[in-house]
């Protein structure tokens, strides 16, 4: 409580106390303040007109302080004037009572400013335990990404050096026929883990934006038929036609190659892993409407992705469950890379998909990114 005049002091303190309140008071603003800096309370009950410090001073230090801003102010004076009451509202404070104040009016007026005090301190302490909760969810995520990323960055120096040995060996010949079908299965094996490691970690490089892209002017024609012979020894143990629709004198444009090739590759791939034997796949390259772009279609005949799937499918790790019996179709690291790869250029990428009757993915591409 501040009021210059001791006997208003004392009377509020005695109806407060009544009601179990504890009560400190203060003769004037200074001395308010340095009780507030001592003891922070729950509730000051402040009269505006005082000497030496004013209670609109008192409220203009309290609401400029980070610390003490939230502390309820209940403005008590013998101004009885619309303009006083406005300037403490507007200044900050929680209500306004006007000398002699009703004891009820008081009493519900207290009561309300301080049930909305426990209001806020709840907001503010349920805040400070979510950032802290964010905070350490952020520190064990980073944790585990740094973690992942060494373990990967480790195995693909010995993956790499037992795909060499493998295909020196097939290289050699005088295998026999099961022999060398063993041997292709171990090679294809390694190459897709290889494939799924690099992915990872430039997944990693491109999140921390610690990766750089190795532009240069490309043949579209020429990238899509380099993805084409990658992936055609899995289209032909599927019996799938891959077929290639490039449009006829493309500009060049400017990507990184091996990013590019990658992208069609990974797309491709996930073609010919969900789309039944027999059945065809189409890469494609135009010029988009605006002449500025490059874009890029693969497009299957397979089982399809639901709709409310298309967003899920970039994240990590996304998969995607078809509604025949329940089957999943894990997408693992490959479309997170290609959307990634593809935004990094300045391009976009996106997915159309009809269930039973196939998907088309498509990216585009600056033709100068």
């Amino acid at each position: 409580m501040v009021d210059d005049v001791e006997a208003n002091r004392d009377l509020l303190a005695r109806r407060l106390q009544r009601d179990g309140y504890t009560t400190g008071q203060a003769a004037d603003g200074r001395q308010a303040l340095e009780m507030i800096a001592a003891r922070t309370p729950d509730l000051v009950l402040l009269d505006i007109m005082m000497p030496v410090m004013d209670g609109y001073q008192v409220l203009e230090t309290l609401k400029a302080s980070p610390e003490w801003r939230g502390i309820p102010v209940i403005a008590i004076s013998a101004v009885d004037e619309i303009e006083s009451v406005v300037r403490c509202i507007e200044m900050g404070a929680e209500d306004y009572l006007t000398k002699p104040f009703n004891p009820v009016l008081l009493r519900a007026r207290i009561s309300a400013s301080l049930e909305k005090k426990r209001l806020r301190d709840r907001e503010v302490s349920l805040y400070r335990e979510l950032q802290s909760q964010y905070e350490q969810l952020t520190r064990l995520t980073q944790l585990k990404d740094d973690l992942t990323h060494m373990i990967v960055h480790d195995l693909r120096t010995p993956l790499t050096s037992l795909l060499t040995g493998l295909m020196t060996i097939e290289s050699l010949g005088g295998l026999a026929e099961l022999q060398h079908e063993l041997l292709a299965m171990g090679i294809h094996g390694g190459q897709t883990l290889l494939g799924m490691i690099n992915d990872l970690l430039d997944i990693s490089k491109m999140e921390s934006g610690a990766l750089v892209l190795e532009r240069a002017p490309l043949c579209p024609a020429t990238v899509v038929e380099t993805a084409l012979r990658q992936v055609a020894p899995l289209a032909r143990d599927k019996d799938l036609r891959l077929s290639a629709e490039v449009a006829p004198e493309l500009p060049p444009v400017t990507a990184d190659e091996d990013k590019l090739r990658r992208t069609l590759v990974n797309l491709l791939g996930n073609a010919v892993k969900f789309t039944p034997e027999g059945r065809s796949i189409i890469v494609a390259a135009v010029l988009a409407d605006d002449g500025a772009e490059m874009l890029f279609h693969v497009r299957d005949t397979g089982e399809g992705i639901p709709r409310e799937a298309f967003e899920r499918i970039f994240e990590k790790f996304g998969q995607v469950e078809t509604r025949k019996a329940g089957r999943k179709m894990s997408t693992g690291l490959g479309l997170t890379f290609c959307k990634m790869a593809v935004e990094a250029h300045g391009g976009r990428i996106w997915v159309e998909s009809e269930l039973g009757r196939g998907s088309t993915f498509s990216f585009t591409l600056p033709l100068n990114s």
